[in-house]
């Protein structure tokens, strides 16, 4: 009788054991998931973000006739410095200050494609 206590103590203590192991891999796990979704979460923000951006740009800047309003430009950039990209926000300086058309268009496609590229990474 002494052996079956001994014995059915012991199991109960590796099953104590295992499960208090298994209770922290769990948490552990659940912790990493967590921090994934988390960071997945801002880089798809980010890229949603930057489509609506480039949606923003091409709406406001290449489909308008004539010039555009500088509320929409003001928008337009406070937009594009939220991306908090050096490049962008560099090139978008460029095609603002650019001298001539051909320059401005020269511009404009280096920034669509930046745009671009945020949206794919």
């Amino acid at each position: 009788m002494i052996k079956k206590n001994i014995f059915s103590s012991f199991i109960i203590l590796i099953l104590l054991a295992g499960n208090i192991y298994l209770s922290t891999q769990y948490f552990s796990v659940s912790k990493q998931l967590k921090e994934i979704k988390s960071q997945s979460n801002s880089s798809v923000s980010t890229k949603v973000q930057a489509a609506n951006v480039l949606k923003e740009y091409l709406d406001i800047v290449l489909n308008t006739q004539g010039t555009t309003s500088s509320d929409d430009r003001i928008k337009l950039e406070n937009d594009l410095r939220q991306l908090q990209d050096p490049a962008i926000t560099a090139q978008w300086d460029a095609f603002v200050t650019s001298k001539d058309a051909k320059s401005s268009q020269e511009n404009a496609v280096k920034l669509i494609a930046l745009l671009e590229n945020k949206m794919i990474q």
